[in-house]
């Protein structure tokens, strides 16, 4: 039996993760969310979510909020998280889902890279199995709008008769996307793989880079599609399924 706990199980990715694990046999999923539990607070229940596990799947997080609550949900978050693994001599692999904001020097980026850190030490030290997948942007069923996502943003606007409106400053931006369910492919097999090394980690891309202005100009195109079947990629067949999503009201 692998036993698998999951912190951020209730977000984007965390859900996308729980459903691709529906497949997998002998797998007894915990979890450690708000409003529940609480990763800023070293306690018992926090030791007892630890206790036992073989893989801990870390994808719990703060992306808005004040400068210490976005600190916090990270870096802290991350401290007490290892504290318990420690106090509990758990063996677990801990996966932590970083962000490509890391290599950025914002607020939230910073906080992801300190949490790297952290956790690359703590592994070293103690040769502790710890993964950490630095994810680019990730787009896909279920993703918010107007949180951190401009392609749920956009899908979710056009599928719902919603004007666009883009800075003039981020036309030009370039994105690198890439689709849930690939990311959360890796996440999977990571959680089933034993490695050489106990560190080890992956800045996690793709092939699809797109402007946010084509972004649109795609997303919008879509409204008149009537063959999905001429999509002429992945990527554009993912985006379109996404878009249909938020028509559709559909969680996943």
């Amino acid at each position: 039996m692998k036993k698998i706990g999951i912190t951020g199980s209730r977000g984007f990715i965390g859900r996308h993760f729980i459903e691709a694990l529906k497949s997998k046999k002998n797998v007894r999923l915990s979890f450690f969310d708000l409003p529940e539990h609480n990763l800023l607070k070293l306690d018992k229940t926090l030791e007892k979510f630890v206790g036992g596990k073989n893989v801990i799947v870390h994808a719990g997080a703060i992306n808005r909020g004040t400068d210490t609550e976005v600190i916090a949900g990270s870096v802290v978050a991350t401290y007490n998280l290892i504290s318990a693994i420690k106090k509990t001599k758990s063996r677990a692999k801990l996966i932590f889902l970083s962000s490509i904001q890391a290599e950025t020097g914002t607020l939230y980026g910073q906080s992801k890279k300190l949490t790297e850190i952290m956790l690359e030490d703590f592994s070293k030290e103690r040769k502790t199995p710890v993964s950490i997948f630095r994810l680019t942007n990730v787009f896909g069923q279920g993703g918010r709008p107007f949180y951190n996502s401009v392609s749920a943003t956009f899908c979710h606007q056009v599928a719902n008769g919603k004007e666009l409106i883009i800075h003039p400053e981020s036309r030009n931006k370039k994105l690198n996307l890439i689709y849930v369910k690939d990311a959360v492919e890796l996440i999977v097999r990571e959680a089933f793989i034993k490695r050489k090394k106990p560190f080890y980690f992956k800045r996690v891309s793709s092939k699809n880079i797109i402007s946010i202005s084509d972004l649109a100009k795609l997303i919008v195109s879509f409204k008149n599609i009537d063959n999905p079947r001429k999509l002429k990629s992945k990527f554009h067949k993912d985006l379109y399924k996404t878009y249909l999503s938020y028509q559709h009201k559909s969680a996943l």
